[in-house]
């Protein structure tokens, strides 16, 4: 019988905290489901009891009082995980948030994709938005930003402050024209998709991207110059439900970007 839920030694050790309290934790949740196979159920309270003389810190009090001493029997043992499963569920300090940056385990999958989108800022004139593209390129892994015309870059004496340490941890490039920026991105092959609330335009939630793609944000008041738009292949929008008929600029490129990633199918050209 092949097993699921199996961590060898080497790749449990070179786990992230947070990893690892993950795994322990999924491996708590396979026994559970799976009580009734005595073969399957002993290698796994084996090797939760194995992984826990590895993790690199101690770990929470609830989780810890569990795994020290797992009963064989698996009558006792449901009762300790449906006891344990329900307190995580309702309880705050039984939560695992994670603190700090770095340490992140990354789908491969995911971060292939974002290597194949770039973000061009159209003009942008607030260094607290570009500060932001910045932050979320940053956390997706987005593959370049392109900072057009008047848009500030990392020189900008605030930039740092905004972009919360992220600069240095993007590609970046500055380009005097969107235009030029984007006739040369599509003579690279991306398909250039623009972020506008225009009409005729498609929802973000229903368009299936393409990559490698380029997303096209505007200036916070003027929005895409026109002549930038007739050079996209496509235009999206965010839906609203309210008054106000867009979202910030940062904000709506966070929204869009996520979207890409991990809300809707893409694939290549």
């Amino acid at each position: 019988m092949r097993f699921k839920a199996t961590y060898s030694r080497e790749k449990f050790c070179n786990f992230s905290f947070d990893a690892q309290l993950k795994a322990i934790a999924k491996l708590l949740k396979e026994l559970e489901q799976n009580l009734a196979n005595a073969e399957y159920r002993t290698q796994l309270i084996e090797q939760i009891q194995s992984l826990k003389a590895l993790c690199k810190q101690a770990l929470p009090p609830k989780m810890q009082d569990l795994v020290q001493d797992l009963p064989q029997d698996p009558h006792r043992l449901l009762r300790a995980l449906a006891q344990y499963h329900s307190d995580a569920m309702v309880k705050d300090d039984q939560i695992l948030l994670r603190v700090g940056d770095g340490s992140v385990e990354a789908d491969p999958v995911h971060l292939a994709a974002a290597a194949q989108i770039t973000v061009v800022a159209d003009n942008l004139r607030s260094v607290f938005n570009v500060g932001s593209l910045f932050r979320v390129c940053e956390c997706l892994a987005i593959g370049e930003l392109v900072l057009c015309g008047i848009s500030p870059d990392p020189r900008h004496p605030n930039m740092e402050k905004t972009a919360l340490g992220t600069c240095s941890r993007v590609k970046w490039s500055h380009a005097d024209s969107t235009l030029d920026a984007v006739k040369a991105l599509s003579a690279n092959g991306y398909r250039i998709y623009a972020l506008e609330t225009a009409d005729p335009s498609g929802s973000v939630f229903d368009v299936d991207f393409a990559m490698p793609l380029a997303l096209v944000v505007g200036n916070e008041a003027l929005g895409i110059d026109p002549a930038v738009l007739k050079e996209c292949d496509e235009i999206v929008h965010l839906p609203v439900l309210g008054w106000k008929n867009s979202l910030n600029v940062s904000v709506a490129s966070s929204i869009a970007l996520y979207q890409i990633l991990f809300g809707g199918k893409h694939g290549n050209n």
